[in-house]
């Protein structure tokens, strides 16, 4: 599908759910020509609210290398998710569409409509109108990060210039046909200049998780400048994003697992087959920002697991254990050999701003400057919230040392968001990082049921980013293909 027509009819179907679940019918109107248009301020503060605005694929999840593959259940699902395990450069037929680039494009188009409209709208203050375009602008500043590494190279500053990356769209113009990529640097000084612009029209305080807040823009972009390597400017605006979420109207902190986990917590019931209760994202204290993944592979899919080596990484006494089963979906019994271990939850996983990205990366900030004492005791904190505080202290040995200590918080990141699809983007960022590129593992395995090893699939530097696919490529000649 050419990207211009894959762009609006998204768009449309964005509105047409948005005006379904909320808005009147006076909402939007239809022209002459069939188009959509949003008329008031309060129009375009509704487009906002859209809930297809904060879906995201899962397309990551699978090409963590914390993943294993089991058999027989891997060799029953679809294609896509095959593929993906096996880090292939072509995701999907020559017929089929993106369905990572499917909801960005969508929430992308509404963002340039209010970035680009609401100063003009009916009704409404300057004031109101200014944080409308500012919540945009952060909204649009979170799709390129995904698209960027989705389909641009990890951040090299000695190639960014010269990387590709993806098309800057500033406009909402249906007639445009041309697209071609930006490079991977002009991306990330665009996700900057759109953070920077929006700061100061924003809300000081968290009043949703669905809507943009200074805290929700500065741990965004603290962590656009972790990705390009920047560690004191990203520690700066990590941190201050902390310092806005305390001012927060609604309750923003980090779950104590030793509590949640117990009778009454918010995790229970705790289900057999379903793992701990679910938290609806608009409840959930650990969300800034809300952006989230439906990720069966955390409710009734078996075949993606955390390998062997991942399992060892958890403490007996970790409570983050709750959250996997040695038992296949509605099984009884253990099924899973060689310790290996299915994610039972959440279904719904946070991919947006969300705290325990923000508390690791601020850990992860001291530890590369050099703060050792001040890492180590804001990861011993942490790890307070996730097991008993008796076996939440790290080891002299890994406290003392620099190397030892970042890779223990690249390890509890992996603990943290196993089979979430967060190890995807550490491993971009850590495979361009001549320190510490040998955090990576670049092998996936694929295991018999009985724990024997049956297949091995290499990632290579070219399959660290996407490929656009043939629909897009054949209808946008401008458009280059990676590799």
């Amino acid at each position: 599908m050419n990207i211009k027509i894959f762009y609006i009819r998204l768009f449309v179907f964005s509105l047409l759910t948005a005006s379904t679940f909320s808005c009147s019918e006076e909402f939007l109107e239809v022209t002459p020509k069939g188009s959509l248009i949003a008329q008031s301020t309060k129009d375009y503060n509704l487009l906002l609210e859209d809930p297809s605005l904060r879906e995201l694929s899962n397309i990551t999840v699978p090409m963590g290398d914390e993943v294993a593959a089991i058999e027989p259940f891997y060799s029953t699902i679809e294609q896509r998710p095959r593929r993906l395990f096996k880090w292939e450069a072509d995701i999907y037929n020559s017929d089929q569409n993106s369905q990572e680039l499917q909801p960005l494009m969508a929430s992308l188009y509404v963002y340039n409509k209010i970035i680009n409209e609401v100063n003009d709208a009916n009704g409404g203050t300057d004031v109101e109108k200014q944080e409308l375009e500012a919540e945009a602008r952060i909204g649009r500043a979170f799709n390129y990060f995904m698209l960027i590494n989705y389909y641009g190279k990890p951040y090299n500053a000695s190639t960014a210039s010269s990387d590709l990356g993806f098309p800057i769209i500033t406009y909402s113009d249906i007639t445009s046909t041309n697209f071609t990529r930006n490079t991977v640097a002009e991306v990330y000084d665009f996700i900057i200049e759109d953070i920077e612009s929006a700061l100061p029209y924003l809300s000081e305080s968290v009043s949703s998780r669905h809507r943009a807040s200074k805290a929700a823009a500065e741990g965004l972009l603290g962590k656009v400048l972790m990705f390009q390597h920047k560690y004191d400017s990203a520690l700066v605006h990590l941190k201050q994003a902390l310092t806005y979420a305390q001012r927060s109207q609604i309750n923003v902190n980090l779950y104590n697992y030793n509590f949640e986990l117990l009778d009454g917590g918010v995790f229970t019931p705790i289900n057999p087959f379903f793992g701990p209760a679910a938290i609806l994202s608009k409840d959930n204290t650990e969300v800034l920002y809300d952006k989230s993944v439906f990720n069966a592979w955390a409710f009734i899919n078996n075949e993606f697991v955390v390998s062997t080596e991942t399992a060892n990484m958890y403490g007996s006494s970790d409570l983050r254990l709750n959250f996997f089963s040695n038992a296949e979906f509605f099984g009884f019994s253990p099924y899973y050999p060689n310790g290996m271990l299915r994610k039972v939850g959440p279904l719904q996983q946070q991919s947006g701003v969300y705290l325990p990205d923000i508390y690791l990366l601020i850990i992860e900030a001291n530890a590369r400057l050099g703060f050792l004492e001040e890492a180590t005791t804001a990861l011993e904190n942490f790890r307070s919230k996730r097991m008993p505080v008796n076996d939440a202290p790290v080891p002299t040995e890994i406290a003392s040392n620099q190397y030892n200590l970042v890779k223990f918080i690249f390890e509890e990141r992996i603990r943290e968001f196993s089979v979430s699809g967060y190890r995807w983007f550490d491993m971009r960022r850590l495979s361009v990082d001549s320190d510490y590129n040998n955090l990576v593992n670049y092998t996936h395995n694929k295991y018999s049921s009985e724990g024997d090893l049956l297949e091995s699939y290499t990632l290579t530097p070219e399959r660290l980013v996407l490929r656009f696919g043939g629909v897009v490529t054949s209808q946008n000649p401008d458009l280059i293909e990676n590799q």
